[in-house]
């Protein structure tokens, strides 16, 4: 059976980045490992003026020149839709699965097609509170539901995308959750005691200034307590709002800002880490979470959108309420505090992780729909 995977790839695979990078080149390496699948990645790139095809292993990748319109317009009347519909007809998969926005503008091709829903635009623009978030919101919002409208099969990555999408679409409903890389499952956790790490962005959505001032509230009682932060910081003014709460609690000397890491250094920071802390007020199905889990390592997490379908509740970690300081420092506490603990819904977490995010595991199921949106469309 061959495949199309329309999606963003990296130029070096063992160096992806974000959430839907890796997602896809975990993902199409676990699936080409399988005898009965061919499989191929479509990415549309800018600075690329034509089209090449290169082999990463097992998968043949070709990469389409990116317009410059805007996405929106784009991935419905564009000249990069247009490019995508061309390339992949002539390519001939028995299989389209689409994993990037430009997903929501093919629902109508010919070609048997399933759509994996990743995120929702209209809710990360107002969580991030970016410039013009409303207008913007309510334009990706009716976009997506046009594209959605058109579906006839979709994946949903957890529950709650599905209770988000489920009014806006007839389209058959696969519920498989994003594969982890093999290697967090092969950590060797040696957690120093009170090691607490933050994994993304730094920004409102992610509630970078929430991990820090729920740490301020605990610092004082354990001595050991290290906050560790992993991400970017795109807006200059939440950074210097985050260094002046770090300032106003004299908690300078407790807490690392690492920046961007890449896989590795991530794989070295969860095997010294004891808790991973994720207070976002917007998130579907964290990778964060999945990685800290196949790693082995409690998590306190927001008790909002997929987040409660990742983590269970006094088993694998904590959820708590992202606007809540003192409930996130209380939890903290709980951690912290207990290395037993820690351990305890570390093993919780990691079992749960092999039999849900296991590339291996995800790559079987997402077979299976394939046999049967090709069964149905013969």
């Amino acid at each position: 059976m061959k495949i199309a995977v329309f999606s963003r790839y990296p130029n070096n695979s063992k160096h992806p980045i974000g959430g839907v990078e890796s997602v896809t080149v975990v993902l199409v390496k676990a699936l080409a490992q399988l005898d009965d699948l061919d499989v191929h990645v479509v990415t549309l790139e800018y600075n690329k003026k034509e089209t090449t095809v290169e082999k990463d292993g097992a998968i043949t990748v070709h990469r389409l020149p990116r317009s410059h319109w805007p996405e929106i317009l784009d991935i419905f009347i564009g000249p990069g839709r247009r490019r995508i519909v061309h390339y992949i007809m002539d390519l001939k998969p028995d299989i389209l699965h689409t994993h990037e926005t430009f997903g929501l503008g093919l629902g109508t091709l010919s070609i048997p097609h399933v759509f994996t829903v990743h995120g929702f635009d209209h809710a990360n623009l107002i969580a991030n509170s970016a410039k013009h978030a409303w207008l913007r919101s309510q334009l990706w919002k009716q976009a997506e539901r046009r594209g959605l409208s058109t579906q006839k099969h979709i994946i949903s990555i957890t529950p709650y995308v599905r209770t988000m999408i489920e009014p806006q679409t007839r389209a058959h409903i696969y519920e498989i959750d994003n594969p982890v890389d093999e290697r967090y499952f092969k950590i060797t956790q040696c957690p120093e005691p009170g090691r607490v790490l933050c994994v993304g962005w730094i920004n409102e959505r992610k509630n970078t200034l929430g991990s820090v001032e729920a740490f301020a509230h605990i610092a004082d009682c354990f001595t050991e307590a290290r906050l560790i932060i992993a991400g970017e910081a795109k807006e200059t003014e939440y950074l210097n709002r985050i260094q002046q709460s770090i300032k106003k609690h004299a908690i300078a000397d407790r807490i690392e800002m690492l920046g961007h890491i890449n896989h590795e250094q991530l794989m070295e920071e969860l095997a010294k880490a004891s808790v991973l802390l994720l207070p976002s007020r917007q998130e579907n199905a964290p990778m964060a979470i999945a990685e800290a889990m196949a790693a082995g390592i409690p998590v306190i997490a927001s008790n909002r959108c997929g987040m409660p379908y990742m983590v269970e509740e006094g088993k694998t970690g904590f959820l708590i309420e992202p606007e809540s300081t003192e409930q996130i420092a209380d939890r903290l506490a709980k951690l912290v505090g207990s290395n037993q603990l820690c351990k305890q819904m570390g093993r919780a977490g990691r079992q749960v992780a092999l039999e849900r995010f296991h590339p291996h595991v995800v790559a079987q199921k997402t077979r299976a729909v394939y046999r049967r949106i090709s069964a149905s469309a013969s």
